[in-house]
């Protein structure tokens, strides 16, 4: 009964901020113009994307309707960092790590499947945890390793974290940047009446097409206030570019949707708890407006192996916020760990 009755107030609020949200665009369209709310123009492919500083780009077929696109640095002898971004990133949001780390390390990020270069599949069953799990144990096997270094971020997380009890093995070291995982945030957003206001955005995704024309409108205006433009990025207007760029070609905004659209209408086969063998770190960015500070507190609480440094003045996309701290703390936990 309780499964029922949670649905009905997902569903009530992503149709209220439907309303709201066709409301907001009738009245700009009257403000600004249809013109400039409801065009979008096709972009060129920005050259930071293709900075050989970076490293270089590739694709791994790990089934048969399922490729990966990476971008890959460092020595190949070197132990395997992976990076696993979230929404609404790609693999260019590791910018900054890539370069701190690619010494050290074979650095190698992805776009996860439905987002950027990986393959799109269709349907919402294509996008649950399990599947996106698999496709991190696929790509460290084509990558040509047994385990990694697993270094993730919200969505990215929420599959880190779970990997991470079920592929135990596969994972040498794990650090989540600002997300709990799956299980607990479930559990969190029952409770916590600030989360559940918080989580507005994820309930109005459940709607069909409706958030993918949303992020569309105002040639993408949304990624204008979502790309941090301070830290250590020297071009932040190519960072931007460089994201509307990525999430303006065919298809590049749906993929996305359906995270969130499987997470809360698919019941997960199996549930996890916080007890990693492998040494954990969470990173937690305090400014953060869609995650409640009730979720690193609880994670500090109930899972004492668990290391959390927060950091006060970063938002929810801490690493690229809060680059050089981020980056500092993660060699001083890799040193000592």
């Amino acid at each position: 009964m309780s499964e029922i009755l949670d649905a009905i107030k997902m569903w009530l609020v992503a149709l209220l901020y439907g309303f709201i949200s066709i409301l907001n665009i009738v009245k700009s369209c009257f403000t600004k113009g249809f013109r400039q709310v409801l065009s979008w123009k096709k972009r060129e492919r920005p050259s930071c994307l293709d900075a050989p500083d970076f490293g270089t780009h590739g694709f791994l077929k790990i089934s048969e309707d399922i490729q990966i696109h990476y971008v890959a640095s460092g020595p190949e002898d070197k132990p395997l960092m992976l990076f696993v971004h979230g929404f609404p990133e790609f693999w260019y949001s590791w910018r900054h790590q890539i370069k701190e780390f690619q010494k050290d390390y074979r650095v190698v990020a992805i776009d996860q499947r439905g987002y950027s270069e990986s393959s799109k599949p269709l349907g919402i069953e294509n996008y649950t945890v399990t599947k996106l799990m698999a496709d991190l144990a696929l790509v460290i096997q084509g990558l040509g390793y047994k385990k990694c270094i697993l270094v993730a971020h919200d969505w990215g997380a929420v599959i880190a974290w779970a990997f991470g009890r079920k592929y135990s093995d596969m994972v040498d070291k794990l650090i989540i940047m600002n997300c709990p995982s799956g299980p607990l945030f479930k559990s969190v957003l029952k409770e916590s009446t600030a989360q559940f206001k918080k989580s507005w955005y994820m309930f109005f995704f459940q709607l069909p097409w409706l958030p993918e024309f949303i992020l569309k409108t105002n040639d993408l205006g949304a990624f204008d206030s979502m790309v941090p433009k301070k830290g250590s990025s020297e071009n932040s207007g190519d960072d931007v570019s460089a994201y509307k760029y990525t999430f303006s070609q065919p298809g590049a905004l749906t993929g996305p949707m359906n995270y969130y659209r499987a997470f809360f209408r698919i019941k997960p086969s199996t549930e996890h708890d916080l007890d990693y063998t492998m040494p954990t770190l969470l990173i937690w960015g305090e400014k953060d407006t869609a995650l409640d500070m009730i979720l690193p507190n609880t994670i500090e609480k109930i899972a004492p192996k668990v290391e959390v440094v927060k950091i006060p003045d970063a938002n929810h996309f801490v690493q690229n916020d809060a680059p050089e701290k981020v980056n500092e703390i993660m060699r001083l936990w890799l040193d000592q760990n």
